[in-house]
């Protein structure tokens, strides 16, 4: 059983203890009748020699020891808690610290007195008890009497100090767990000592230790300080998920990264943290499966590979992720932003829709939402958010059963609002979409049949009259009783003056058209030869366009290179025309060009005006039409809008969907 010392050199009250066997143990239990101690001697530190020696003070006149380090336990149930105490002479004088918080995180240290830095501890523990003071003696276990006893034997037999110490077993014979412990030791008596100096070195600015690196015999090893969770760490491995993620980095690659940097997290703690993100992100916005409808018939695909249909019918199910649960989600972070009012409650919500063949082997739709409010980030992917997701084509049959519940969810915004954290939301919507997808989802005919106009009622009859001014006459409480409107459309909830056509597919429609006039009239001409081919593709390679033709085999027919937005946009500026055409006629086709992408830029800007807008293409209509440019049969009607589609635009929708 443990010792019962009972002090006597000093004369403490009759009831004051020490229960120990230090220093076989290094615990010893402390009472005076009234409060019990509990320390755990870390370090036992030993007495200067005068005239260093400092005293505590009182009555009592404990001496102060150096090189010194406890853990301390008081106090019961709720208001129990453990500090770790540290004594070490700066400059000839005791500086005392006391650590306390989460894996001794946070620090107080004083150079005044010991009782000094314990009741700034004590008011950082138990705020809300002012007036509660504690013995820095006690707390530091300055008074223990086995101790003092301990250091004053050493202190007079340096005999027992100059004794040899036995010689560490070497590392590599060492276990698992010594060479943990030795870590673990070796750490706590760096960081002492490095407090010291640093101490010194930056007076009483804390010196807060993160992370130290270091190798024995080839053996590399890293001390981390601190909480291991961290809201610091945590926000690390979020932002770490983020880059893997958005980067495309394979698990097996960033194991290998991490296996040369040491500093990176490693590759658990990364995958843990997305399995949390992603387990969090299931709770609040959930993913339903919906059934594909059963695919139709090959002449129905865009595509009439065997293998490609054997894949989509395999794939029986779709996924949707509800409005509303992505709203409750993300308005509460607008609004912290200030993006949106909860003053003016009304939110302009968008809705999206595309398709794309991804790879060789497969088709998606992808149906998205978007903030129109946030006008910073309306072009940016990350911030339109998928709503439905499908293998398999744009095809009204299919997207009226997996769009239900996002129509559902519309109609009831629409009517009803949302109420989120107290406050109701109403809500604008509109549509956005490249022609055939906004045709699929009005219901609508072919845009190539005798009807092609979602908004108007002219007909193929009418396209050589340019002299009837095109407006947007129909509505939507009635849109099954105009020509073409052969099916009940998707979104009926929206007014048919907020279905916008966005402004990139307008300007990769147009500028097709006006490529293949180029390429037409070359063709009429006899020009379109191998030389003139040359030209073509070293002007593109002059502007830094990868460009080609070719012939498929068997066949007489050119093809050429399929351009993406920006390569054609590069063409449209920069191409020179002169290279292929006499000076007059490129002279002509280059103001054409140029005016076009005027107003393609003017579009993007929020302040065009929409009666500016329908000035400037009627001015640009009627350029096309001069004498010595085009006819009006080489016109393909594609927008007949009245108003600006600016802000509309949907091209982020299709750089989500390539991610």
């Amino acid at each position: 059983m443990p010792k019962v010392k009972i002090a006597k050199k000093n004369p403490r009250p009759s009831l004051s203890k020490e229960i120990t066997e230090y220093p076989k143990t290094n615990n010893i239990l402390y009472t005076d009748g009234k409060q019990s101690y509990y320390y755990i001697i870390k370090q036992e530190g030993l007495y200067p020699q005068p005239p260093v020696l400092a005293y505590a003070q009182g009555k009592y006149n404990y001496k102060i020891p150096d090189y010194y380090c406890v853990e301390t336990t008081w106090g019961r149930a709720n208001n129990k808690r453990t500090v770790r105490c540290f004594i070490n002479y700066i400059k000839r004088k005791p500086l005392f610290k006391i650590m306390y918080g989460v894996n001794f995180s946070e620090e107080v240290q004083s150079n005044m007195s010991s009782t000094a830095v314990a009741n700034a501890v004590l008011k950082k523990l138990f705020p809300n008890n002012e007036k509660s003071q504690i013995s820095g003696v006690h707390l530091f276990g300055i008074h223990l009497e086995i101790l003092k006893q301990s250091r004053e034997l050493k202190l007079s037999n340096p005999v027992n100090q100059s004794k040899p110490l036995k010689p560490p077993k070497p590392l590599e014979l060492c276990s698992k767990t010594t060479v943990n412990r030795r870590q673990h030791e070796f750490g706590e008596k760096l960081k002492q000592n490095m407090q010291i100096e640093g101490t010194i070195i930056y007076g009483e600015n804390q010196v807060n230790f993160k992370q130290v690196s270091y190798s024995v015999k080839n053996m590399d090893f890293q001390i981390n300080y601190g909480s291991n969770n961290d809201k610091e760490k945590e926000e690390k491995l979020i932002s770490i998920v983020q880059v893997v993620d958005q980067n495309y980095i394979s698990r097996e690659g960033y194991q290998v990264l991490a296996s040369i940097e040491s500093n990176l997290e490693r590759e658990w703690a990364v995958s843990d943290q997305r399995i949390k993100i992603t387990r969090n992100m299931n709770e609040q916005i959930p993913i339903t499966l919906i059934n594909i409808p059963t695919i139709p018939t090959q002449s129905e695909l865009d595509f009439f590979d065997p293998e490609i249909t054997e894949i989509v019918q395999k794939i029986k199910n779709g996924g949707y992720r509800s409005a509303k649960d992505i709203l409750t989600y993300i308005v509460p972070v607008l609004i912290l932003n200030g993006v949106l009012d909860i003053n003016d409650p009304i939110i302009h919500l968008r809705i999206s829709g595309d398709g794309r063949n991804v790879g060789r082997k497969i088709k998606h739709v992808m149906v998205t939402m978007a903030i129109l409010n946030d006008e910073n980030n309306i072009y940016k992917p990350d911030y339109h958010y998928t709503t439905v997701l499908y293998p398999g084509i744009e095809k009204y049959e299919i997207l009226e059963i997996m769009m239900a519940p996002l129509i559902q969810e519309l109609d009831e915004l629409k009517n009803n609002g949302l109420i989120i954290n107290g406050i109701i939301w109403n809500f604008e919507l509109y549509f956005s979409s490249d022609w055939k997808f906004l045709a699929i989802c009005l219901g609508f005919n072919a845009p190539n049949s005798k009807f092609f106009c979602p908004w108007c009622q002219i007909s193929k009859c009418h396209q050589a009259n340019n002299q009837i001014n095109w407006k947007i006459d129909k509505k939507m409480e009635k849109i099954n009783e105009y020509p073409g409107h052969n099916k009940r459309p998707l979104f009926p909830m929206i007014p048919l003056d907020k279905w916008i056509p966005d402004e990139l597919h307008i300007m990769l429609r147009i500028w097709d058209r006006l490529w293949n006039l180029v390429i037409a009239e070359l063709k009429e001409y006899d020009q379109f030869d191998n030389v003139c081919r040359d030209e073509i593709i070293q002007e593109m390679s002059r502007i830094g366009v990868n460009f080609h033709f070719w012939q498929e085999h068997g066949a007489n027919v050119w093809s050429h290179t399929s351009l993406m937005g920006d390569d054609k946009l590069n063409v449209l500026k920069n191409f020179d025309l002169n290279r292929i055409f006499p000076p007059s006629r490129a002279t002509k086709i280059r103001e054409l060009w140029n005016r076009f992408h005027q107003i393609y830029f003017n579009i993007k800007s929020k302040n065009y005006d929409p009666e500016l807008f329908k000035f400037e293409a009627e001015n640009w209509l009627e350029l096309f039409l001069a004498p010595g440019l085009y006819r009006i049969s080489e016109i393909t009607p594609i927008y007949t809008k009245e108003e600006s589609p600016t802000s509309y635009a949907i091209f982020p929708t299709d750089a989500k969907r390539w991610r």
